[in-house]
């Protein structure tokens, strides 16, 4: 009983140094972080009396930068620039993207003539175009109804370390469904008239092979569906007759066999079937009659000036200071530099 106290005191004694330990390390941790503020403050100080001392220089760079940007900005006004979304059919998606390609190419070369012959204007008009673009356009709910299909159709193990994320990340440039192509010109009626042929695919072999085989595919799929709503009618019909004989003999009329199931259950479950192959018709016909064209246009829009806010007299204003800021730190690093020799020489 004695010794009791003298143990309890004893480990009192024993966790003094690590509370000691703990706010030794708060204080460090919270030292520490006054230090990093304190340095960057100390460092803006430095730059805002770096940037004192070569004001001038610093100042007309950033002038020179406002006055750039302002101007690609009141550039941007006189153009016009036409956004156009199309569904490529046939694989041809990879087709439309070098094509497109292959024009700015000639714009940037300035071949206007050769430009001229690809899209069938003149030259003049060729050389009022200013660019052309071609990216995908999707967003996570149409490539998760990809990723959907793609999951019912191939084995669940296969998809087991393929996720949602994987997917996006496997997809090529070439593989999406919509494109948003961009064609920007000084003058509208050239937009108008070239946009048909920028968006032309020739048809080759291969692409004519899948056109004819589509084509093949949703005829026989809707004579397919035509045959069974048929049959579906007949045994409508036929249950149809066979409620209403057994309502009104008292159930000593016509019998179907119907398993386990109820007349008025197998009835109802006959109506959802039939609504839903009349849906999976409208959707074969529409890609039916999609098919008569190798791209599809799904939208045009022009619009004066660019479309995308740009920024320009803003990224001129950041361009320009970081300018003046360089030619002003080139002094200072030749002296560093000197310096640097001269100690170490």
């Amino acid at each position: 009983m004695e010794n009791q106290p003298q143990n309890n005191q004893e480990q009192e004694v024993d966790l003094v140094p690590v509370f000691v330990w703990i706010s030794n390390g708060f204080k460090n941790f919270f030292n520490g972080i006054g230090k990093l503020f304190k340095g960057i403050g100390h460092f803006l100080v430095l730059l805002l009396i770096f940037i004192q001392k070569n004001l001038i220089i610093v100042g007309l760079a950033s002038i020179l930068g406002i006055a750039g940007g302002w101007y690609l900005r009141s550039q941007s006004k006189n153009q016009f620039t036409a956004q156009v979304l199309v569904k490529p059919n046939f694989k041809s998606a990879g087709q439309l993207i070098s094509n497109i390609t292959y024009y700015q190419s000639l714009l940037e070369q300035q071949d206007f003539k050769k430009l001229s012959k690809e899209l069938e204007i003149n030259p003049e008009q060729a050389s009022k175009i200013s660019g052309l673009d071609i990216k995908p356009e999707f967003n996570d709910t149409e490539l998760l109804k990809e990723y959907d299909e793609l999951a019912r159709e191939t084995d669940t193990m296969a998809l087991e370390n393929f996720t949602f994320e994987g997917f996006k990340e496997a997809k090529r440039v070439a593989d999406y469904q919509h494109y948003l192509i961009e064609v920007s010109s000084q003058d509208r009626a050239v937009l108008e008239s070239v946009i048909d042929d920028v968006i032309k695919v020739e048809e080759n072999s291969i692409i004519k092979a899948q056109r004819l085989a589509l084509k093949e595919t949703a005829v026989f799929d809707l004579k397919s569906i035509n045959y069974q709503l048929t049959e579906i009618d007949s045994l409508i019909a036929a249950y149809q007759t066979a409620i209403k004989s057994s309502d009104v003999k008292g159930g000593n009329g016509t019998n179907l066999y119907l398993g386990d199931q109820k007349p008025s259950e197998t009835l109802r479950s006959l109506f959802y079937h039939k609504g839903a192959l009349l849906e999976e018709m409208s959707d074969i016909r529409k890609d039916k009659y999609s098919y008569d064209n190798t791209i599809n246009l799904v939208s045009q829009f022009i619009k004066k000036g660019t479309v995308e806010k740009k920024h320009y007299t803003l990224k001129g204003a950041f361009i320009g200071l970081g300018f003046g800021l360089l030619i002003a730190l080139f002094p200072v690093l030749w002296r560093f530099l000197k310096n640097y020799e001269k100690e170490h020489a």
